[in-house]
């Protein structure tokens, strides 16, 4: 059965205990087509995105919207994954630059600014900037302190990391040698889980709900999701791995699209059971808190700029040349 919604939210990258990791070159390496939108925060990209989406959508494309890890209620890019075209903003990725791309389009925001309003507010500007990145860090390390690491049995769990090409660090186990295999298949990453004021965002109800679920439980829920892998990596199965933020070297679940089925370690609403907090800890929330209040300062500051104006007939110029790009590779 096809998942029925053709329209699907899920992140990229995210804040973890280890540090802030990307998955986005890794997952759109299929990609034929790339929009990069690049321009400060709060001139309109995001907004640009979604009304794009709902045209594509509108025009029957199936859509996976990528939503910010650094504001999850944000939309990051979006990805048409039948037509292989994303659409991506700067600002919010690390990676995109190691896109292995054959077409690579740049389309530039600053020509929306006013200058005399972006002038003026410049030192302001980059001061906060450089204030967000410094509570970045603080983030990272709160999470080490909220979550620690705990040794785990290599033979038990379902590494991630060995999975990249630039990867320094490969466990070569079994479950290794079997994800070697399942790679050469239709396989895709993303995490579905996202940091916030009000607690950990959750977005795998909303990911699978059309699809028939398998919730493990127990201790060896970890070795079922290993043997599951190894039934199905000699069987070109399309899947997809859902990263868990927390242990970024495992996964919480496994996804197979065209069986319409979802296998889960626990209950996928349940985000007790994948071991994030209900509640954040009193230090990581003032630090949200504050990381929430700049941002939302520096796009005050930056929105000044804006004429709307230029936004609009940019706007109309970009869909037309993703359609035209849609046509060549439909």
């Amino acid at each position: 059965m096809k998942h029925t919604a053709g329209i699907r939210h899920y992140f990229m990258e995210a804040f973890t205990p280890n540090g802030y990791i990307s998955l986005l070159g890794e997952t759109l390496k299929e990609a034929k087509y790339a929009y990069i939108l690049a321009g400060g925060p709060a001139t309109g990209k995001s907004t640009m995105i979604k009304l794009i989406g709902i045209q594509l959508i509108d025009r029957g494309y199936d859509v996976d919207y990528i939503r910010s890890s650094r504001e999850p209620d944000s939309v990051a890019g979006l990805y048409l994954p039948k037509s292989k075209l994303c659409l991506l903003n700067e600002n919010e990725f690390v990676s995109q630059t190691k896109l292995n791309l054959q077409n690579y389009k740049k389309v530039g925001f600053d020509s929306i600014c006013r200058p005399s309003k972006l002038e003026e507010h410049e030192g302001k500007i980059t001061e906060l900037t450089n204030i967000l990145d410094k509570m970045e860090d603080e983030i990272v390390q709160q999470l080490k302190i909220d979550y620690p690491l705990h040794s785990q049995d290599e033979n038990t769990t379902v590494p991630f990391r060995c999975l990249f090409q630039e990867s320094n660090t490969i466990v070569y186990n079994e479950a290794t040698e079997i994800l070697s295999k399942v790679r050469k298949n239709c396989l895709s990453y993303c995490f579905l889980h996202a940091l916030q004021v009000d607690g950990w965002l959750n977005l795998a109800p909303r990911y699978i709900k059309d699809y028939d679920r398998i919730c493990l439980e127990g201790g060896d829920s970890s070795q079922i999701l290993i043997d599951i892998l190894q039934e199905v990596s000699c069987l070109g199965q399309v899947m997809e791995l859902i990263v868990n933020p927390l242990q970024p070297d495992t996964v919480l679940g496994i996804v197979f699209p065209e069986k319409n089925l979802a296998v889960w370690q626990g209950n996928p609403a349940r985000i007790e059971e994948q071991g994030f907090k209900q509640a954040h800890s009193e230090q990581l929330l003032a630090i949200l808190e504050q990381y929430k209040s700049v941002r939302m300062e520096l796009k005050n500051l930056i929105n000044d700029t804006v004429s709307f104006p230029r936004l609009d007939s940019l706007r109309s110029e970009l869909l037309s040349r993703i359609l035209s790009d849609l046509v060549i590779c439909p």
